[in-house]
């Protein structure tokens, strides 16, 4: 009897222990924390969202490498929006059902809307890594942070800088832009504004994103022969922009973007170098006196083989984002929490050409700002703001 009852303890002991070994394995591979990644791995825009989530990973990397959260690593768990809203909405649901304590994304407007929807929805907060609509933090969402800047913010970069590229004898300005609400909120925002500037509007042309061709648009601004043309678009529309003028030889005065998903990018000036000399953008770019900007930067040429695309450097920021914000939380796995924490974010340490990262009440970046870029020598040449400047002016 008392030999049974020892085999029965025996068993019990040996089950009970192998329901802790059970859960300690359970919890350990439960032990990270995980930050969703919405953007386009596949379609027209693949080539922008897998620099973003390339860039993500190095950000996760790098935080892991000194540690992680409180001895906890960080997890990268990215899905494709197949550049489009359903995608997008698609993604965020399987994100928020994986058990992520955040979301970042999107690349367009479009699917930011409805990823912020499901952010609100679900209490996960959502760092937008690129996204410019005016409207996306204007419907009072808690849980939509945005730390690139906004189409009123380029717009008014854009404005300010004119100065810096004007000439005495440019009177015309033409717009070329994709018809999305960004292309079209950057356009419109200019030409409500233009007046200011003393520049007279002779064109206004849009396209899809999605177009296949831009022969035509080429030709009536060639018609129109503009002091100053303004493209506005997203990289595969704008490279096949500049490809057609260039193959045509056609020879604008002086082209000036605005936020131009192209010609602030590092694979345009590879598959162009210096025929596009004399370009101006205004855009995104890191810090050059950033210290983790030259890593970002060297760590992203050594893995990948490339310089970092210029929309890529809000992936990897819009990680140290939330964990900064996660550093501060108690519980770390808390959405709630860590919503909280990112609304009260002061970053001082970071890639951007800008001050402090801090957010507004409504999620915006109250420090956000594109930098005046031009190509010069077949290389991208920051020349305002002067604390940024790779040079002392800009040649005329």
């Amino acid at each position: 009897m008392k030999s049974k009852r020892k085999i029965v303890l025996l068993m019990t002991a040996l089950l009970v222990l192998s329901m802790l070994l059970s859960g300690c394995r359970s919890q350990t591979a439960t032990n990270t924390i995980k930050i969703g990644s919405v953007h386009p791995l596949t379609g027209s825009m693949a080539y922008e969202g897998q620099a973003m989530v390339n860039a993500q990973k190095i950000a996760i990397d790098k935080i892991n490498g000194e540690g992680g959260i409180n001895g906890r690593m960080l997890e990268l768990v990215a899905k494709d929006s197949l550049g489009t809203s359903s995608g997008a909405a698609n993604a965020a649901l399987k994100l928020t059902n994986s058990g992520v304590v955040a979301l970042t994304g999107t690349y367009t407007s479009s699917s930011a809307q409805v990823v912020s929807r499901t952010a609100e929805k679900t209490r996960i907060p959502l760092v937008i890594t690129v996204a410019s609509s005016d409207n996306l933090l204007s419907n009072g969402y808690r849980y939509t942070f945005r730390v690139q800047p906004s189409v009123s913010v380029f717009s008014q970069n854009f404005l300010k800088y004119l100065s810096y590229f004007k000439t005495e004898d440019m009177e015309t300005v033409a717009f070329i832009y994709e018809n999305s609400n960004y292309g079209s909120g950057i356009s419109e925002y200019i030409t409500d504004h233009i007046d200011e500037t003393g520049l007279r509007i002779v064109g206004m042309l849009s396209y899809p994103a999605t177009t296949s061709t831009m022969s035509s648009e080429v030709t009536k601004l060639a018609a129109l022969d503009p002091d100053l043309l303004v493209p506005i678009g997203y990289y595969s529309d704008q490279n096949l922009f500049m490809k057609e003028v260039l193959e045509r030889g056609i020879q604008f005065k002086k082209i000036v973007g605005c936020a131009n998903g192209a010609f602030s990018d590092a694979k345009f000036l590879r598959t162009y170098g210096t025929q596009v000399d004399g370009i101006y953008d205004i855009n995104y770019r890191y810090n050059p006196n950033s210290e983790d900007a030259q890593y970002m930067l060297e760590t992203y040429r050594e893995v990948y083989g490339e310089d970092i695309p210029v929309h890529a450097i809000y992936g990897y920021e819009s990680i140290m984002v939330v964990a900064d914000a996660l550093k501060r939380c108690k519980n770390p796995d808390d959405p709630e929490e860590l919503r909280d924490a990112i609304a009260a974010s002061e970053i001082y340490e970071h890639v951007l050409p800008q001050g402090v990262i801090k957010f507004d009440e409504k999620g915006e970046n109250i420090n956000s700002a594109g930098v005046l870029v031009e190509i010069r020598d077949g290389k991208h040449v920051i020349v305002f703001p002067e604390e940024y400047a790779d040079h002392d002016e800009v040649q005329k």
